[in-house]
Order: structure tokens, then sequence, then C-alpha cells
């Protein structure tokens, strides 16, 4: 399932769809039967209602689940035909936290399988052949990108998921898979070289706002800082919340370290927690960065321990949490926790303590 969070398992309160909520099977329409033979299996969602789209700290989350054969989804909308529909039911598209999808073609469900096994270079491989087959819905090939740009992401090849991303961001996706934004959340961007620096100055100057944000954010730490900044500071006044959350985030760089704890770690837990659901991962991966630089170890592994736990498919962040929560336990001399965090995270995670 696709970027669902542990928010649904932790303290939810899970509204089923109506329609499937007594358990028994129901009499399909046969309006529903011919978009099932049109356009593909039944998808599962999980959809959060407008305008309570954050994660609260302490308090449980309501979320829908509704079932169906999906027409389209994008920003504005998802349009979906329930079993027992006779036109299709619309929602607005960007409250989508979670999916897990009924494939069209067999090719783009072996991809998805290759994700969820963590198997990223065949997700790559197999990916580029799958979108060159027809016949599947477009959001679904937009999905499917998404999961490359993940995959790209997790084996550190952010040359490569970005010229990925560039590909889906063409087609505006919604919120849920806009979120995978290729950027650096902690150390990242001291590890790539020139090449990647000269494609972060191409992407700085295109016209999309998500591109933009791309490539300013690999520029933080370079001598274009300057142009860097100023770009993030207009893109955090964006009418996209996935483009204004990351560039507020990004723009946390600036803050001198020293600072940190006496003025804005409380300001910074606040709007991340203020922020939508799918966009809280990398901002707190941030976070926990800047407090191990700082030596508060316990509070970083605590922001760490919350994204392998809310961070569902975002692979790359969730095993660079857990590993690095690991290690700073074991060299704070926390070993009992550290094997406790092993032993509830790293297995399913694929992580290598």
């Amino acid at each position: 399932m696709l970027l669902v969070w542990a928010v649904l398992l932790v303290g939810s309160v899970l509204f089923n769809d109506p329609q499937q909520a007594n358990g028994q099977s129901l009499e399909t329409t046969a309006f529903f039967r011919q978009a099932e033979e049109q356009l593909g299996p039944v998808s599962r969602v999980q959809w959060m209602e407008p305008g309570d789209n954050s994660l609260s700290r302490w308090e449980p989350r309501k979320v829908v689940e509704l079932t169906g054969v999906i027409v389209e989804w994008d920003p504005a909308k998802l349009s979906m035909v329930r079993p027992t529909g006779q036109a299709a039911t619309t929602f607005p598209g960007d409250q989508v936290i979670g999916i897990e999808v009924g494939w069209k073609l067999e090719a783009f469900a072996q991809v998805h399988q290759s994700f969820k096994k963590q198997d990223f270079a065949e997700v790559v491989r197999a990916g580029q052949a799958a979108l060159q087959l027809t016949g599947a819905p477009r959001w679904q090939q937009r999905l499917l990108v998404c999961e490359m740009v993940e995959s790209a992401s997790a084996m550190g090849q952010w040359q490569l998921a970005g010229k990925i991303f560039g590909y889906m961001v063409r087609d505006d996706p919604p919120m849920l898979l806009l979120a995978v934004l290729p950027v650096p959340w902690s150390d990242e961007s001291l590890t790539v070289g020139k090449s990647m620096r000269e494609a972060a100055l191409g992407w700085i100057d295109e016209d999309s706002p998500a591109l933009q944000l791309m490539g300013a954010s690999w520029l933080m730490s370079g001598d274009q800082r300057g142009k860097a900044v100023e770009t993030l500071q207009r893109l955090a006044r964006s009418d996209r919340p996935v483009i204004t959350e990351y560039a507020r985030s990004q723009l946390w760089r600036t803050s001198p370290p020293n600072e940190l704890l006496s003025s804005q770690y409380a300001t910074w837990v606040q709007e991340r927690d203020a922020m939508p659901i799918v966009v809280q991962a990398g901002p707190t991966m941030l976070m926990a960065y800047r407090l191990q630089q700082l030596g508060e170890w316990e509070l970083a592994v605590g922001e760490w321990l919350r994204i392998a736990s809310l961070g569902g498919d975002r692979y790359h962040l969730k095993r660079s949490a857990i590993d690095r929560a690991i290690a700073t336990c074991k060299a704070a001399g926390a070993t009992a926790e550290a094997e406790r965090i092993s032993a509830r995270y790293s297995t399913s995670a694929g992580s290598n303590p």
C-alpha cells in the first residue's frame, strides 16, 4: 500500500466504507462491473476529511476507507465507482493519505511487488519497461513513477531520482505522490558530487515550483546558497501544501544550531505537527538530524522513531531513521534501547543495524 501511514495503526479510528461495513458481499451494479472490466480491479483508499488533515501529536485520527474502481485521481479529485454505484463518486484528491492499488496491468503489479520487497534496482529497471506498455490508467502510471522515485532515493541515486520525479511532476500529481519530492533532509547534500549540483542549477531555473524547490534544496550547502534561500522564501508562499511546507522546512537549515533548543525546536515541532500527514516524514528527519548534531541524542531518537512508526513506504527515510536511532543509542551506551529498536523495526524495514 503506497505510503500508508502508521497513523492508521496508532490510536486511529478507522471508518470503513459504509458499503462494506457489515462485512457481507454486496450486489454490484452493472455500471460498476463495466468500470471494473474497463479500468481494472478494485482499489482501497484511505482518505481524510478536508480541513482535518494534520496529525495531532496525541489525538487519534479519523480516516475513511473507500473501496471501488478508480476512474481518475489528481489533486482536485478522486473519482471512484463504488460497488453499488450507478455513477462515479468524487472526493478531493489531495485528501488521499494511502492507497492499495488494483493494478490494471500485471507488469505494473510485478514492479509494485519488487517495491514492497525493497528490490529498488529492479523497480527502476522494470518500471521503465512497464511504462512503455499501453492500457494502464494515467493515475497508475504516475503512481508507478512515484515508486521509481522512491527507489532511486533509497539507493542514494539522487540525480536519477530527480530526473524521474521531473517526469511525474509534469502531470500534476496529487499530494500523496508529490510528497516523494527528492530533497535532502539530513546530510545527503554533503555527499553528492559536481554533476548533482549542476543538475540542481538546472532545476532551480525550471518553470515548475516543485523542480525549483528540488534545485534550491540541493544548492543550500554550496556557493549558490543565496539564490537557494531566496527561491525557498518565495516558494514558502505557494498554494500547494507540499511546496509550502517543504520550502519552509528547508529554510530551517538556515538557523544556527545553537539556537535550536533555545528558540526553534518547539516552533518546529508545532509547525511539523500542523502539516498534512503525508508531508511530515522529511521535516521530522531534518529535526532529528539537527538534534543529533547538538548531542541531544534522546530527542533525536524520539524523532527518528516517529519516522519509523509513521513513515509508511518512504523507505529511504524510514531505513535511515532506524539505522541512526540504533547507532545513536549504542554510541550513548543505551544498548538495551538499541536492541529494542532493532527487534521492533530493523527486519521489517530492511535495515542493517
